[in-house]
């Protein structure tokens, strides 16, 4: 009797100690691979993301045109290429700042895709151009463009950077202060000046004698370059990636070319696709349509658009800004 109760303490007194000694539980959770996504699922239904790969790409830049001069305007263009098949995604592109210089001021900037099929891929080539304004001679560098890009709705961006461009700016084409101490410069100079006084004086002459005056002609800014210079602008969003600012401006500009080219009001979607089909065309109105309808749903409910959507949407804008009614005999074609 004596020995059980010795026992069950004993086994009283080890069994805690054997469990303090005991590893505590580890739970090994797999880290999910780079450039992977993750599903959830709530109530048997699972919230699948678009399949596909990043695909590879290249980078290309170059200035227009070759020798930069003090004062005259240049281009900067970047050029992206890359191989679209069947097992790749669609993409989208962020430029989150346009490269500086110093010395050099940034004027503005333009945006342009082209898609190119050969059979089963499809190539895709875009061109951002960033125009300047050189104010100074000397060496110079254009800073680092960074480019974020990824498959539509992934996360995180992938980066692709355009390394620094260097520059020479060369001094003005003319420069008066060498010929200042030129004989042959002063003559010519004088017999210029000579000239033109003597062609004022008789111009002045002229005028009194017909007793005339020339009255100054105001140049007036038609609403198709006015919308055009409004479009241009608008762009800036895109490129950086601030869709539902681009979709703002886009109807701003549309807003402010029917209001000045066809006195229409800018009003419900319904009534003014029927508008804009009386005043220039059934298919431009189609395409304003589905404008704004994707406008609504970028603005309003967070959708992000596809390359093609944002391309589409610009050119339903600057359809109708173009648009050009035929006249013919009879009535309007």
């Amino acid at each position: 009797m004596v020995k059980k109760f010795l026992v069950a303490v004993l086994f009283a007194i080890a069994l805690p100690l054997s469990a303090q000694k005991l590893p505590p539980p580890r739970l090994h959770l797999p880290q999910p691979a780079q450039g992977s996504t993750s599903q959830a699922q709530t109530g048997g239904a699972a919230n699948l993301l678009p399949a596909g790969s990043l695909p590879s790409l290249k980078l290309q830049a170059a200035i227009e045109p070759l020798k930069i001069y003090q004062a005259e305007f240049f281009n900067y263009l970047i050029e992206l290429k890359w191989e679209k098949g069947k097992d790749i995604c669609e993409l989208e592109f962020k430029l989150p700042e346009v490269p500086k210089a110093e010395g050099v001021k940034a004027v503005g900037s333009e945006f342009e895709s082209e898609n190119l099929v050969k059979g089963e891929s499809e190539q895709v080539r875009r061109i951002y151009g960033f125009r300047y304004f050189p104010e100074k001679k000397g060496k110079s560098a254009i800073a680092q463009a960074d480019f974020e890009y990824r498959c539509r709705g992934t996360e995180p961006y992938a980066k692709i950077s355009v390394p620094s461009f260097p520059l020479e700016i060369l001094p003005p084409r003319f420069h008066l202060a060498d010929l200042k101490g030129s004989r042959a410069f002063q003559a010519s100079l004088a017999l210029v000046l000579a000239a033109a006084i003597f062609s004022t004086a008789f111009l002045i002459w002229r005028q009194r004698r017909k007793k005339s005056a020339l009255k100054p002609v105001m140049i007036e800014q038609t609403a198709e370059n006015q919308a055009l210079e409004m479009l241009k602008s608008a762009d800036q969003f895109r490129i950086a990636g601030r869709y539902p600012d681009y979709f703002l401006a886009l109807e701003r500009v549309l807003k402010t070319f029917l209001e000045q080219k066809y006195a229409i009001r800018w009003s419900g979607r319904d009534r003014l696709v029927q508008d804009i089909a009386k005043a220039a065309a059934a298919e431009l109105a189609e395409n304003i349509d589905r404008l704004l309808i994707l406008s609504d749903r970028v603005k309003f409910a967070g959708v992000e658009p596809s390359t093609p959507e944002l391309d589409q949407a610009y050119r339903a804008v600057r359809g109708i800004i173009e648009f050009k009614k035929l006249e013919i005999t009879g009535g309007v074609k």
